[in-house]
């Protein structure tokens, strides 16, 4: 019956860590309560044996522990969540007086942020360009692009990745192929901003608009 008693416990300090893991997303409450649990499971272990073993409660200093450890470990995981909405971001960034605020620019602005980062100590304009002025290049570059494609449903038609940007650094086949394509063109966010919204891209057309 013991043995009963013990599982039966155990299952309920797990049910009762996931609760408190789910409803505390302060970060400040996480990091102070982590650590209480970080000092009090080791405590009842060495100095509260009998009154453990007569409550059948042997797994309470160790789910203790390890709870505190996860709280302490993810004290920032709700404010990283919120951080990237979209709105947050764009009240977040310093942008120009003439930048769009629609949802499709505030996606675009998310999606941008998560890929390469979007400085805060600079004016973010539509004429920001990803490859020179926010450094976008080589692999990242790629993963933009395709991220671009499936989020948006954007067709890229005559999107040529070597007219903005650098093949990676380790790909030789692809920096032979990018080889004699001149100087790189500036890819701003105008450009993506206005391919997003046709769901198209056409070189000439998004350069001489942009």
């Amino acid at each position: 019956m013991t043995d009963y008693t013990q599982w039966i416990n155990l299952l309920f300090l797990l049910v009762l860590a996931a609760i408190i893991e789910r409803t505390i997303k302060l970060s400040v409450l996480r990091k102070w309560l982590g650590l209480c649990l970080l000092i009090t499971g080791p405590a009842l272990l060495f100095h509260a044996t009998n009154w453990i073993k007569e409550t059948h409660l042997e797994s309470l200093p160790i789910v203790a522990l390890v709870t505190g450890i996860g709280l302490l470990s993810t004290q920032n995981l709700y404010c990283k969540a919120q951080n990237t909405h979209p709105l947050f971001i764009a009240a977040t960034m310093n942008l120009a007086p003439d930048f769009p605020e629609d949802p499709v620019m505030q996606q675009l602005l998310q999606l941008l942020h998560e890929e390469i980062g979007l400085p805060k100590h600079r004016t973010i304009r539509l004429q920001t360009s990803l490859n020179f002025d926010l450094g976008c290049d080589g692999n990242e570059a790629k993963q933009l692009m395709e991220t671009l494609e499936q989020e948006f449903a954007l067709d890229l038609g005559d999107f040529d990745t070597y007219r903005y940007f650098n093949p990676p650094v380790f790909d030789v086949f692809l920096k032979r192929r990018a080889k004699g394509r001149g100087e790189k063109v500036p890819l701003t966010i105008n450009m993506l901003y206005l391919a997003i919204k046709t769901h198209s891209w056409n070189t000439q057309t998004l350069e001489n608009l942009s």
